[in-house]
């Protein structure tokens, strides 16, 4: 891991000074093409654009972190397009008076922590209702539990991209939805839709946009009265790179729920087919957060531990058959297991005796679940860098407990120490269950959401005109980003472009399918459905 912290960080940062450019350049040739449409008055096609740069930026890192001159076109098209009306939006100045709250989300899936913090803010949130609009998917994809807690709140869910429209219609549908409700929350990333809707603040109630993401860009700085950040590195990144005012930049703590262990370690082990006296090393996260660095792999860097220590077992959930992991789980005989996605990951937690973070990118939600169960746990950071502090685990209930190690001879001997002393992983998991219990679960978290709301209630709204340019920047975190986060397959522009046509007009949509054509490339798009816009194809496939 050395090596990672010298020679492989420089040839990254080469990559970077080499990429970022490239990608601000694209970026903000699709910003001038979104513009040049709202200017001509084509302001769907305008949307769409706006929409296809927002998703380019958010996969391609490009020296920025909010793009003042994205969302003043997103701003324009909700003023211009959106016939303004008098919405009787209503006036709240005190949290007790917030009674209905509308969450905005793009999805929500069974994986991932900021879905599942969605239903339980619902859920801990019970003196309240609250609705969900869903602005890219359908109910029916939804998991039941998300379902459940809206239903059990009073509250519905709408549905935009089935009804009949584009992101203009979706966004007015929106507005009004939003006009009889009390504050907005936004768990949106690149989503535009959120951005045309409320470009009228007077019309709107408060906003508060949920910093789950705070790596990336997003969309919604000039719409956002408070920005709720969930960890300490994303807020200072909200001040120092978004733009987000000192008095609007707030901190709101995952929300987890109450842990009541059913199974002793040894009863979870058994059930995982695992011996009594085995030591438990555990990981769970999504699969595109462990990748193969620089020759080593995940697995690669518990090998030696496994070595020294045959009562090891390391159990990995998430990244399946995504890596090859074969050379590692022979040298330990067997000792690494490796699982995909499961949302029953309870009988996992309570097996573990150390939790060990994804790497290269970390998982603060599954840091969390595991400290909760009075699981120590180990995180690693081999950047050289307090400018790359969004790449290492942070989180409110963490600070003080968390062992951040910078190589990997620390990692192994940091976890050889908790393999062999028992006392010492034992207190330093409770220590962290109470830190946690303290900060993120029930009543305790209550008063920080509660403290949220009346911030936004109670602030001036924000005003939504963005007048600067945006700035490129080359940091030694910007540099980082395209390897560290972004190293997935990502469409190309064009195929963006092509998955964008049902949200184009007819005219537009048919003169890009006889292009198509008359190139010879059949292909998807030489199939008359993506004549069909989407909201009628979304019909049809349900």
């Amino acid at each position: 891991m050395d090596k990672i912290a010298n020679d492989q960080l420089s040839l990254w940062r080469e990559e970077g000074s080499r990429l970022v450019p490239q990608n601000f350049e694209v970026f903000s040739s699709l910003v001038a093409q979104a513009r040049d449409f709202v200017q001509r008055g084509e302001y769907d096609m305008a949307a769409v654009y706006a929409q296809i740069a927002s998703s380019y930026v958010f996969t391609r890192h490009s020296g920025i972190f909010a793009s003042p001159e994205l969302e003043q076109v997103l701003l324009m098209i909700g003023q211009k397009a959106i016939r303004s009306k008098h919405y009787s939006s209503k006036s709240t100045s005190l949290p007790g008076k917030i009674k209905h709250v509308l969450h905005v989300t793009t999805g929500v899936w069974g994986i991932g922590g900021h879905s599942r913090l969605l239903w339980r803010w619902i859920q801990q949130d019970n003196e309240r209702v609250h609705s969900v609009v869903l602005t890219r998917q359908s109910l029916t994809d939804t998991p039941k539990l998300f379902r459940d807690a809206v239903l059990n709140s009073h509250g519905k869910v709408y549905v935009l991209e089935e009804t009949v429209g584009s992101f203009v219609s979706w966004a007015k549908r929106l507005r009004e939805i939003a006009a009889s409700m009390d504050m907005v929350v936004l768990h949106t990333i690149q989503d535009i839709i959120p951005v045309i809707a409320f470009a009228n603040k007077e019309q709107s109630p408060p906003v508060i946009f949920v910093n789950h993401a705070d790596e990336r860009i997003w969309m919604g700085v000039g719409i956002s009265d408070v920005v709720a950040n969930l960890r300490e590195s994303g807020m200072r990144l909200s001040l120092e790179r978004r733009g987000i005012e000192p008095e609007r930049n707030a901190l709101l703590p995952i929300i987890l729920n109450p842990i009541s262990r059913k199974l002793s370690r040894a009863e979870a082990k058994r059930q995982l087919g695992l011996f009594e006296d085995s030591i438990v090393l555990l990981s769970i996260a999504r699969a595109d957060k462990y990748k193969t660095i620089d020759g080593i792999s995940f697995a690669d860097a518990h090998v030696t531990l496994l070595k020294q220590h045959e009562q090891a077992v390391l159990l990995v959930i998430g990244p399946g058959d995504s890596e090859d992991w074969s050379g590692a789980i022979e040298q330990t005989q067997g000792r690494i297991r490796v699982f995909g996605h499961t949302e029953n990951t309870a009988v996992f937690y309570q097996a573990a005796d150390i939790y060990v973070d994804s790497f290269p990118w970390i998982s603060n939600t599954s840091l969390l679940e595991a400290g909760s169960y009075g699981v120590p746990l180990v995180t690693r950071y081999p950047y050289t860098s307090s400018a790359c502090e969004i790449f290492g685990a942070d989180m409110p209930g963490l600070t003080g407990n968390l062992i951040r190690v910078q190589n990997l001879k620390e990692y192994t001997a940091v976890l050889s120490h908790l393999v062999e002393d028992e006392n010492f992983r034992l207190s330093l998991g409770e220590a962290t269950r109470s830190k946690i219990v303290e900060t993120h679960i029930g009543k305790n978290w209550q008063r920080s959401l509660e403290n949220l709301y009346s911030l936004a209630a109670t602030l001036p709204r924000i005003n939504a005109v963005l007048t600067t340019r945006d700035q490129m920047s080359l940091t030694e975190m910007d540099l980082l980003l395209p390897t560290v986060i972004f190293r997935q397959n990502n469409p190309d522009l064009e195929q963006m472009i092509l998955d964008s046509v049902r949200l184009m007009p007819l005219k537009k949509r048919f003169s890009i399918w006889l292009k198509q054509l008359k190139t010879g490339d059949f292909g998807r798009m030489g199939h008359i459905s993506f004549l069909l816009p989407l909201w009628l194809y979304r019909r049809l496939q349900h």
